[in-house]
């Protein structure tokens, strides 16, 4: 059995390539995804069908920029925390860099529920529109 921490690795390396089979190689079935903010894409997503549609929704507005990048990563038990760089640029030239903390919870060797905090969610609001 993997180590949560191999399995965010896994996960972590899939998004980073757009490995989106193997990024949801990683979830639970009933994976639960809270987007923060008031925006056209926040609220909780149930599922990895609705994820998928959902993290669609970002290439989709940003054609295909935006991008995850971690910074660093820790680990507690079942929870994982990574502290994230995401960028992306729409259409308009507006642009998003931005930091953030990904929080996962990770159990059975499925990741369960994600967490995203933003820096500043005012500014991502306005960007996602």
């Amino acid at each position: 059995m993997s180590t949560n921490l191999e399995i965010f690795n896994a996960y972590n390396t899939a998004l980073a390539a757009g490995d989106f089979p193997a990024v949801f190689a990683t979830m639970d079935d009933a994976v639960i995804w809270h987007q923060p903010g008031r925006h056209s894409t926040s609220g909780i997503h149930r599922g990895k069908e609705a994820l998928g549609a959902h993290l669609a929704s970002f290439a989709e507005k940003t054609n295909g920029t935006f991008k995850v990048l971690t910074n660093w990563v820790s680990d507690n038990q079942d929870l994982i925390a990574a502290n994230v760089t995401f960028v992306g640029k729409r259409t308009d030239g507006k642009e998003l860099n931005m930091n953030g903390i990904d929080l996962f919870r990770i159990e059975d060797g499925k990741i369960k529920e994600v967490w995203l905090f933003s820096e500043d969610q005012a500014a991502e609001d306005t960007f996602w529109g």
